[in-house]
């Protein structure tokens, strides 16, 4: 019983890590569009681009 117990544990520490980083995932990249970074602006549109 011990044993399946020890899986037990890895496997909700597994999902518990994989889980977080899909949320991190999300709000990065709301956070960082990759659309916007391939836009070069010139440093006067840079100034009125909103963020």
């Amino acid at each position: 019983m011990g044993s399946w117990l020890m899986l037990l544990v890895v496997l909700s520490f597994m999902f518990a890590i994989l889980g977080f980083a899909a949320v991190l995932y999300y709000f990065l990249s709301q956070a960082f569009r990759g659309k916007d970074a391939l836009v070069i602006d010139t440093p006067e549109e840079a100034l009125e681009r909103k963020i």
